[in-house]
């Protein structure tokens, strides 16, 4: 076929040249012959059109033949892509684990990142056609004898060119020994808006994944009584059963210095001396003195406000019975759940991690009933009363602490960043307050499924709803935040259930107040001096794309958390939130602290505000968007950074210890951040 191709070209052209060489010779004439190529779907075509030369004149005159290619569909496109699939080595039968799969644009760096500790992954490359005037899709499925795998069914997604795509699979084993499974993502092509019709299809990936089911440990009877805690006794389970039985009083240490919650004969004749002011519960006593029970006077110096999460973080000094004072030391106070799960993120993200003026972690973390506590080393000099960054900038507004902060952690946390493609939600929902606020209520409503993306609920004040699915559960001042599972690519669906039990199954409760609701009364007098109102553009933010990095963040980087000792050293304490996410993170927040914090009180009215963040004229905040300047995926913009910062004002609303005109200031901030400046 290419050869007969060849000749039909070839036969045109020996004519034509012919031609030209007889009318040379007879009336000089000049033929000039122009060819035309068009590719087409990645061939090239060479189309000739012939033309019959008028009389030559008597003088030579040159004849231009034009040949002309009617216009055909543009090439295909082959778009790289990166494919990683992340999956659990080993698991035991009572667990549920996650499989993971990744289909990004190849950018010529590495993404196969590992989310879950101990999970094996691979990764691999291939090219995505997209043909003219055709939709692509990719479709995933996951199966497996032996296994419950959720969701079951094939999961599809719409292609588009450079954004990530995303499927995640719940597994949970019903049978013990190796088990395997099987992944597949197939490419489909299908007339625009018709994914049903499918016109072609390729698979373009496949893996056989092997996993090794463990049996279930035996409980023992020391082991049920901790489990008889609750959902704090469920999370010491899992750290006992990870560090070992027996042991010493203290717990059998790690190789990395930490050690599982343990319960402690708590010491009656410890005398527990809180500052001027300061209230502590019985329990809060108990636990003291359980932490505590070698000593004979603990004094409380002051306290820091550890985030918004409801626990205590306390400055203590122990003095033994004989009048020895040993050094001061930082107790943390809150749930058992948080305290496991703040020792856990100290571990993997801290211990080996953070040079040595990192608070450390002092002894085995301790439980008393329905509360547990943790020691932190505290570093101070005598007759200096060492001070949270918020008490200081209050007092001096010095930029230098905070490049001091990043100069100390940020070459083991921030600047060890690596590529991260990412819907903001998926990042900043958690900012924001709870979707939906329920109070209980009589009967039996609509179905709330916790596997609900936030995004697809609609739900009006007044209407009954009976929430199911909402696995994790957190008590926060005489109420409780629910959360569901969250879909592939989503956050979590949350509710916050008004009343000082979690609900039961099939209970029901009448939505009070939804999260548009909610924003929408806070800000309802402010006055945002002309720019458009970001509560308006929150739901295309919350699924806008952003290209950005990923590291190691604090995850609740307040003013309370950084704290500064002898010779301008800072240093951090309270690693509950510590986790992998965007790099930005903590210094929006750490922006939005300032503003609420340490400016709001300085600030008279709004619109000398806006000036001060049209002039850029405030240091702190300077020296903030500087310090995340050199953490920016692209360096010549700073969007990333404005919706970073946008979401973290909004989300700030939500706190009852900020007065109105801190908030007014924040939803300018927001604003601002997202129009023109």
């Amino acid at each position: 076929m290419k050869g007969r191709k060849t000749l039909l070209v070839l036969i045109p052209l020996i004519l034509l040249a012919l031609l030209a060489a007889c009318q040379a010779a007879a009336g000089e004439t000049i033929v000039e012959t122009v060819i035309v190529t068009q590719e087409v779907a990645g061939e090239t075509v060479i189309q000739v059109v012939t033309a019959t030369p008028e009389p030559a004149p008597p003088t030579p005159t040159p004849i231009r033949i034009i040949i002309e290619v009617t216009a055909t569909p543009g090439p295909i496109i082959a778009e790289p892509r990166n494919v990683a699939l992340e999956w659990p080595a080993s698991m035991r039968l009572d667990e549920s684990a996650i499989v993971r799969l990744t289909f990004n644009p190849d950018t010529g760096i590495a993404q196969a990142v590992v989310e879950s500790e101990g999970a094996e992954i691979a990764s691999g490359e291939v090219d995505v056609k997209h043909y003219p005037e055709y939709d692509v899709r990719a479709a995933a499925a996951l199966d497996g004898v032996g296994f419950g795998i959720s969701p079951a069914r094939e999961q599809v997604r719409l292609v588009t060119e450079g954004e990530p795509l995303e499927w995640r699979w719940t597994i949970t084993p019903s049978h013990a020994g190796t088990q395997r499974l099987n992944v597949v993502l197939a490419m489909r092509w299908s007339p625009p808006g018709n994914g049903a019709v499918v016109e072609r299809e390729a698979v373009v990936y496949a893996k056989g994944l092997a996993v090794a089911v463990e049996t279930a440990p035996i409980l023992t009877g020391r082991m049920m009584g901790m489990a008889a805690l609750g959902l704090g006794g469920a999370v010491i389970l899992g750290w006992y059963t990870r560090w070992g039985r027996g042991g010493s009083r203290r717990g059998t240490r790690s190789s990395k210095g930490s050690a599982p919650l343990q319960q402690v004969a708590p010491n009656s004749d410890l005398s527990v001396e809180p500052a001027l002011g300061m209230h502590l519960s019985p329990e809060e006593r108990e636990l003291l003195g359980a932490m505590f029970n070698r000593y004979g006077r603990l004094i409380i110096e002051q306290e820091f406000k550890s985030g918004y999460s409801g626990a205590r973080a306390l400055l203590a000094r122990p003095i033994h019975a004989d009048g020895r004072s040993d050094a001061h030391t930082i107790v943390k106070i809150g749930l058992p759940a948080a305290i496991a799960a703040e020792v856990q993120n100290y571990e993997r993200f801290v211990a080996d991690t953070l040079p040595p003026v990192t608070a450390r972690i002092q002894h085995a973390p301790v439980i008393q009933r329905e509360r547990a506590a943790l020691r932190y080393t505290f570093i101070a000099e005598p007759g200096r009363t060492p001070a949270s960054l918020e008490t200081i900038l209050k007092t001096q507004a010095d930029p230098r602490l905070l490049w001091k902060l990043f100069d100390t952690f940020g070459p083991n946390w921030w600047m060890q960043r690596h590529p991260y493609t990412f819907r903001l939600g998926q990042e900043y929902d958690r900012k924001l307050p709870a979707h939906l606020v329920l109070e209980p209520a009589a009967g039996k409503g609509r179905p709330l499924d916790g596997r609900t993306a936030p995004q697809d609920i609609h739900f009006e004040i007044g209407e009954i709803l009976t929430p199911a699915g909402f696995g994790a559960r957190e008590p926060r001042e005489g109420q409780w935040t629910l959360m569901g599972e969250p879909p592939p690519g989503n956050p979590p669906l949350r509710i916050r259930w008004l009343a000082g039990t979690p609900p039961k199954d099939g209970a029901a409760g009448r939505v009070v107040a939804t999260r548009t609701s909610f924003l929408s009364e806070t800000t309802a007098s402010f006055d945002l001096c002309g720019l458009p109102d970001p509560l308006a553009q929150l739901p295309a933010l919350l699924n806008e794309t952003v290209r950005g990095t990923r590291a190691i963040i604090h995850g609740d980087l307040n003013l309370q958390n950084v704290l500064a000792g002898p010779g301008g050293m800072v240093w951090l304490i309270d690693f509950a939130l510590t986790r992998e996410g965007h790099t930005l993170y903590d210094f929006a927040h750490l922006h939005t602290e300032i503003i609420a914090h340490v400016l709001a009180p300085e600030i008279d009215h709004p619109r000398a505000w806006l000036e001060i963040l049209r002039d850029n004229a405030d240091p702190l905040l300077r020296a903030v968007q500087e310090i995340a300047t050199r953490c920016l995926y692209d360096h010549t913009s700073l969007r990333e950074y404005d919706l970073a910062l946008a979401l973290s004002c909004l989300g700030a609303l939500k706190f009852a210890n900020l007065d109105a005109h801190a908030k007014h200031l924040l939803h300018l901030t927001a604003a601002w951040a997202l129009g023109d400046g």
